[in-house]
């Protein structure tokens, strides 16, 4: 497989195994992707195993679980999921270039997020900055928020990250059932 190639390969399977990883199993997930590449890297049994048409899918799948078992187990079902994907593909080149571009994925998600959050009326300090911590917490990494307050929200909140936009207004609630009494 040409190098250009197995970078394509890696690419879709980091983004893929990036987008369903929790933010808590970012760090963990990158470190056993680690330690499958440094693996690849330096076994060429464990090259071998993987590469060769003549090893079934069956053995390729038990060596890597072997792998996985000597470095403590595997950390997440999905990660499991994808690294069994590629060796029973024979894609196990691919691991060195998967934990460099999983990393990518986490180091440009762990710079601070900038949300945007409105609230119908202007809010405490102390408002603010508990649920900064609490976003910081739940999304697993350093979050920024900008206070707007907008009076047609009637209650509730909306964030607003990039293009995401999770609305929890009264007004927004009100939209939605008044589009779906329409249907």
């Amino acid at each position: 497989m040409s190098s250009g190639r197995e970078e394509r390969v890696a690419k879709r399977y980091a983004r893929a195994l990036f987008e369903v990883t929790t933010p808590a199993d970012f760090d963990t997930v990158e470190t056993q992707l680690s330690q499958l590449a440094q693996a690849w890297k330096v076994s060429s049994d464990f090259r071998d195993s993987l590469s060769n048409p003549r090893v079934s899918e069956d053995a390729r799948c038990s060596v890597v679980n072997a792998i996985a078992e000597s470095l403590g187990g595997w950390k997440t079902e999905p990660l499991q999921r994808t690294v069994i994907a590629l060796a029973s593909l024979r894609r196990g080149a691919v691991l060195p270039a998967l934990a460099a571009t999983y990393s990518l994925y986490v180091s440009e998600y762990k710079k601070s997020l900038l949300l945007e959050v409105t609230f119908p009326e202007p809010v405490s300090e102390a408002v603010t900055t508990d649920l900064q911590k609490k976003l910081s917490s739940s999304l697993g990494g350093e979050v920024k928020i900008t206070v707007k307050t907008d009076p047609s929200l009637i209650g509730g909140v909306t964030i607003r990250l990039g293009d995401t936009l999770l609305d929890r207004s009264v007004a927004g609630t009100l939209q939605r059932l008044a589009g779906q009494l329409v249907r």
